[in-house]
């Protein structure tokens, strides 16, 4: 009877602390037989590394469950096998940099999250638990890396940011071209383009068109050096210019550190229309 009590005391002990803990793998398959996914389980949830597949057999995307939700790192490929981005999960939000790749498997960016937000504090579309419960993406169209095309702004209305550097032009090793983060002036674009002075010679000539000026700014987010890549006269790139070169940016991220960035302005000179 004591033998029976202290083997029933030892099995109850070690139940509540998990030795007996249940443990089980879960396995799916697609038609023609290659596995779809392989999630582990422990006590009914998902714990530890779970794999996804394409249907022709590679891996798809790898991420890690606690607890069962997913926390931790996430990796996902190209249908060819390539891995197509790398992140991490902290309290079901993306946090650190986020690593993508071209279809190639070549690197391409880092851009850095805190809490599920950019780091310029542009919001990052939800990570939520349930996205990732769901199917997971099935889009797999390379990314190029090319700079989309750039649509000059005008004096009266700026929404678009200034045109990259193309690669190639800039031979200091020390400049960057494409950072995962471009610089941004402190009082943004729209009102940094608004305050770009239009010449009076140029307005009673009615002079008209696009000057472009290349900038060098520097990891502390001032202006270096300017040039006058292309001008229409009667003062417009010098105002441009100037406008430019007393603007505060907030400097370029690479890889999460500030550097020092080589890009292109675009400045519309165009007069408002009569009524």
């Amino acid at each position: 009877m004591k033998t029976f009590s202290l083997f029933l005391i030892i099995f109850l002990f070690l139940f509540e602390n998990g030795i007996f803990a249940q443990k089980d793998t879960i396995k799916t398959f697609y038609q023609n037989g290659n596995p779809e996914s392989v999630i582990l389980l422990d006590n009914g949830a998902r714990e530890g590394k779970a794999k996804f597949y394409f249907e022709n057999g590679n891996i798809k995307e790898e991420r890690t469950y606690q607890f069962g939700k997913v926390e931790g790192e996430v990796k996902r490929y190209y249908e060819n096998g390539k891995p197509k981005e790398l992140f991490s999960i902290l309290k079901g939000k993306r946090d650190g940099a986020t690593t993508t790749y071209d279809s190639l498997g070549n690197y391409l960016s880092d851009i850095y999250y805190t809490d599920g937000k950019i780091q310029t504090g542009t919001a990052e579309p939800a990570d939520s638990e349930e996205s990732f419960t769901a199917d997971i993406e099935t889009d797999t169209t390379a990314s190029s890396g090319s700079t989309p095309s750039f649509i000059p702004p005008t004096i009266e209305k700026i929404e678009s940011k200034p045109e990259p550097v193309a690669q190639g032009e800039i031979s200091d090793s020390a400049l960057y071209r494409n950072p995962a983060i471009f610089p941004e002036p402190k009082i943004g674009y729209k009102k940094f383009y608004e305050n770009v002075v239009y010449p009076q010679a140029a307005k009673a000539k009615k002079v008209e068109g696009t000057v472009l000026i290349r900038a060098i700014i520097n990891e502390y987010g001032d202006v270096e050096k300017t040039e006058i890549v292309k001008g229409i006269g009667y003062g417009c790139e010098d105002a441009a210019e100037i406008s430019i070169s007393y603007a505060k940016f907030y400097p370029g991220l690479v890889r999460g550190r500030p550097v020092k960035v080589e890009m292109v302005f675009a400045i519309e000179f165009k007069l408002a229309k009569e009524r």
